[in-house]
């Protein structure tokens, strides 16, 4: 008697080489392309692999391997037979997703469900994407595949050998956190080009909102270094005021995990800033509604730009090094302004631990304030010096704003 695992393995292997089957059909059905099989060819294929691989198993491997073969044949049979049907037809798409379905089909029996979900998903949004993926390839240019390229090279070249340790009398320099910060940077301006290059103009409110969940300053950088050369100031406003917010949310949520009633104290000053930041949004995002046109877009890769950041945040760090080795507990306040210039995450660690250690609450949530103002004037100096005019001067008018209310919450505590 046939096992209920065996019997599941089945049926998961025919959902997932349904699901496959029905993008084909799909594409078929509105012409965006050739396909061989569709919505029943596909689940036979997925079943084909599941049964393939349970005699293998059972009987002998040969009956596996053989099959392998077999539906290999079939494949390049049936793309041949498109080329002669369609001499203009040289893509092999649907022939290479229905050979994976086979191996999805043996996934599912092997135990693998999830690599299998996994596999079958992505081939799908690949298949789905024909459209959008050709559509960037086109509209993709040299120099932009050329800085696309040097982005590779610095992540999975470079940033594996160097050293994640810290160098210098006071442990002053790593090379590793630096290359690190100078990827994020690049990955940021990648991640905002490809999405304006799929949703237009406000594809760079989720940009934003992205890179404010990593880091809020490397987004201002990047975002400000572009508007300079793209005519979308609001637009790179808007995704630096959303990236501002995100941040707020991310260091509360950071605080809260190491000292709940460090959240409590920090709660009513961040809801007020979120607050503040989601009317400065909605203003922006009507001025960009108005907007027509395509964004004019330039490299997605800001190496240059990013090298800048990286030396900047070396020195900043090193600076907060010399200041905790000679300060210790004596300036907070003033270690808490030197670190929100480089990173907002490490004081507010660091604050919230040292509340369970004899420090008070209003002293740590002033420390944190503190550490935001300084993060924001940063920020807010960059982009005005560093940024298209129209741009800055949005930028720091928003940071001000916060600022002012932020001093306000600081006096209060």
């Amino acid at each position: 008697m046939i096992d209920f695992i065996i019997i599941k393995s089945f049926i998961i292997a025919l959902l997932l080489g349904s699901l496959i089957g029905l993008e084909r059909e799909y594409a078929l059905y509105r012409k965006r392309g050739h396909s061989y099989a569709g919505i029943r060819t596909f689940p036979l294929i997925a079943i084909l692999g599941a049964l393939s691989a349970y005699f293998g198993q059972t009987l002998s491997p040969w009956i596996l391997y053989i099959s392998l073969l077999v539906i290999g044949i079939i494949i390049i049979f049936a793309y041949y037979a498109q080329i002669k049907e369609d001499r203009k037809h040289t893509g092999a798409t649907s022939e290479i997703a229905g050979f994976l379905t086979f191996f999805v089909g043996m996934l599912t029996f092997y135990g693998e469900v999830t690599f299998a979900v996994t596999l079958t998903i992505t081939m799908t949004l690949i298949l789905y994407a024909r459209s959008l993926l050709h559509h960037f390839a086109e509209k993709i240019t040299k120099e932009e595949l050329r800085d696309t390229l040097i982005f590779a090279l610095l992540v999975f070249v470079i940033m594996p050998f160097l050293s994640n340790k810290w160098y210098g009398p006071l442990e002053l320099f790593n090379p590793y956190l630096t290359w690190m910060m100078i990827i994020l940077v690049c990955g940021i301006s990648f991640i905002g080009y490809v999405l304006i290059k799929w949703f237009g103009d406000r594809g760079i409110g989720l940009a934003g909102i992205l890179g404010g969940l990593v880091s809020s300053t490397a987004t201002t950088f990047s975002f400000t270094e572009r508007s300079r050369k793209e005519k979308s100031s609001h637009a790179l406003a808007l995704g630096v005021i959303l990236a501002n917010g995100v941040m707020y949310l991310r260091f509360t949520i950071v605080a809260s995990i190491i000292n709940y009633n460090m959240f409590l104290h920090l709660l009513l000053p961040v809801l007020v800033l979120v607050l503040t930041t989601i009317v400065f949004s909605l203003i922006l995002w009507k001025k960009i509604k108005r907007v027509k046109g395509n964004v004019a877009l330039t490299s997605p890769i800001a190496l240059i730009p990013a090298l800048k950041f990286g030396v900047l945040l070396s020195a900043i760090i090193a600076l907060v090094r010399i200041f905790q080795h000679y300060f210790a507990e004596k300036g907070i306040y003033l270690l808490s302004i030197l670190s929100g210039l480089a990173d907002l995450d490490v004081i507010t660690v660091s604050l919230s631990q040292l509340t369970t250690h004899g420090l008070t609450l209003a002293t740590a949530t002033t420390g944190i304030l503190l550490a935001s103002i300084a993060n924001m004037a940063l920020k807010g100096g960059v982009a005005l010096w560093r940024g298209e005019r129209k741009f800055g001067q949005i930028i720091i008018g928003f940071f001000l704003v916060l600022i002012t209310i932020t001093i306000g919450f600081i006096v209060v505590l």
